[in-house]
């Protein structure tokens, strides 16, 4: 299964970890990212690392562990795609994991409830991706 993730997914993993993390780990996954995942996560890491109650030292592990299964789509890549996905968010944010899941043909796993108002791509809850990765 392909699977264009949304950054709040990448920050649950690392704040709470359990079952977002699990399914991050699941090998039948072929996960990717836009670079700009990286922006966000520079942007949110402290609080980040407030929120995990663990050391920098043990965030920057987890996340170099975690971007080892993430494919990341240089924004480059997505330029063509930008049209398409600005037709499917206001938000200026999303139309990156959008463009990357219409660049991939990938579905998107994102908990944001604005993703789902949109038809085009089919976007999965953290819960739904545990339902649908117990059968992977």
């Amino acid at each position: 299964m392909q699977v264009t993730i949304d950054a709040n997914i990448l920050f649950a993993a690392l704040i709470k970890g359990g079952e977002t993390r699990r399914v991050l780990a699941n090998p039948e996954l072929r996960l990717f990212a836009p670079a700009f995942i990286f922006v966000e996560l520079l942007k949110y890491k402290l609080e980040i690392l407030k929120k995990s109650n663990g050391s920098e030292d043990e965030l920057n592990y987890l996340i170099a562990l975690l971007l080892k299964n993430i494919s990341l789509v240089d924004d480059g890549n997505l330029v063509p795609f930008i049209p398409a996905a600005q037709t499917l968010t206001n938000d200026t944010k999303d139309i990156y994991y959008f463009a990357c899941a219409l660049y991939k043909n990938t579905i998107i796993w994102s908990n944001d409830k604005e993703f789902k108002k949109q038809k085009r791509i089919r976007i999965f809850t953290t819960d739904e991706m545990i339902k649908e990765t117990d059968y992977l």
